[in-house]
């Protein structure tokens, strides 16, 4: 079946009804969800003096908006609910979007992306030093990464010679992810660390979770008593 065009009879029906009923609009709203299984749809009628009605397709227009659907669909089951939306004025051309899950997780992704801004700038090795000052003491520094799980990242000290970066749970369990047997070698490592580093680095490919429970130098600053 061929892609929604201004030529296609359901979208030639539509423009027709709109004229037919003296409409200034109407709007034609289908779904296909649950992995192709629900298929729903809504006619939006919008007369001149702004008056709204609702209606459904006539069968011979739904079959064919259930097969555009459910060819988009089997054309990649990963598209997950797929949406179709053609809007027609007295005024203007049809307007026709047919989207899908996948695709408004894409442009999700590359609006995160493109808004995404780090600090790329190392911590330094004063600001580590700060950092293990406090480690040394005792303290621990963490931010929460999920409420609900009592998920927090941190840093810590396991046993008096070596450091730790990794996840800890608000029952007191931990999971080091990273560790470091000297004093020298984890103010080394943090040294050469960015907020960008930290933001990045548990899902390098999706920028919607960039930046999300991670450490950045602002937090450091605040524990350390710093300016950033």
């Amino acid at each position: 079946m061929e892609p929604l065009t201004e030529s296609s009879d359901v979208v030639r029906w539509l423009r027709a009804e709109r004229a037919n009923r003296g409409l200034a609009r109407i709007e034609l709203s289908a779904a296909l969800k649950y992995r192709g299984e629900i298929y729903d749809d809504t006619l939006l009628f919008t007369a001149p003096d702004g008056t709204l009605t609702f209606g459904t397709l006539p069968d011979e227009q739904r079959t064919q908006v259930q097969a555009l659907l459910h060819q988009h669909h089997a054309e990649e089951t990963a598209r997950g609910n797929i949406e179709l939306s053609v809007v027609c004025e007295a005024t203007s051309a049809p307007s026709i979007r047919l989207t899908d899950e996948l695709q408004r997780h894409r442009a999700e992704q590359e609006q995160a992306r493109a808004e995404a801004h780090f600090d790329t700038r190392p911590y330094g090795r004063a600001l580590a030093q700060r950092v293990a000052e406090i480690l040394d003491a005792g303290g621990e520094l963490s931010v929460t990464i999920d409420p609900r799980e009592g998920l927090l990242r941190a840093l810590w000290k396991p046993d008096s010679g070596t450091y730790a970066y990794g996840l800890r749970y608000a029952q007191g369990d931990s999971e080091a992810l990273v560790t470091f047997a000297s004093r020298d070698e984890f103010i080394g490592w943090l040294a050469e660390r960015s907020d960008e580093v930290f933001a990045k680095e548990d899902r390098p490919d999706d920028p919607l979770a960039w930046g999300h429970g991670t450490f950045d130098r602002a937090f450091f600053a605040r524990k350390t008593g710093q300016r950033s």
